[in-house]
């Protein structure tokens, strides 16, 4: 099966990400075009000339992210804002939607028949009023612990 593609357009972008990040001036940009591609210009080669320096960029240290956050609606929404809030507050570690849809994963199983949903999106109502209010539980036992070690 032959390999798919993206856009040119999409690997031009990351190469020129890749680039920045990997803190290379010109010269040395287009010389490593050149040996890997014979090229020394992105818009002068193909898709796979373009998937070809991508890699070699990976292999070097570029790390390709991500800066899509998700979005969110109603109780989705509400969710990820409490999970915010409490990272904000020092409660939770880690702020990310990753991680709280790993802690809703693990804390709302009951809801499922023991079963555990791996995606915030394929949560029911039910699922996503239990989280909510474990989390608005959570962070009240929280707040309560401060206030106590204040006095």
């Amino acid at each position: 099966m032959a390999a798919q593609y993206r856009p040119k357009s999409w690997y031009i972008k990351l190469i020129h990400i890749a680039k920045s990040q990997l803190q290379l001036d010109d010269d040395l940009y287009r010389s490593n075009l050149k040996d890997l591609t014979g090229k020394s210009s992105c818009s002068d080669m193909t898709i796979p000339d373009l998937f070809k320096v991508l890699e070699h960029m990976k292999s070097s240290g570029f790390k390709v992210t991500s800066n899509n956050k998700p979005k969110l609606k109603g109780a989705h929404a509400k969710l990820f804002s409490l999970w915010q809030e409490m990272a904000d507050a020092g409660f939770i570690e880690n702020r990310t939607y990753s991680a709280l849809e790993a802690w809703a994963t693990a804390n709302c199983k009951s809801k499922n028949n023991g079963v555990p949903v791996t995606k915030l999106e394929w949560f029911t109502p039910a699922m996503f009023r239990q989280a909510i209010e474990q989390l608005k539980t959570w962070n009240q036992r929280e707040l309560s612990k401060a206030r106590n070690v204040k006095a």
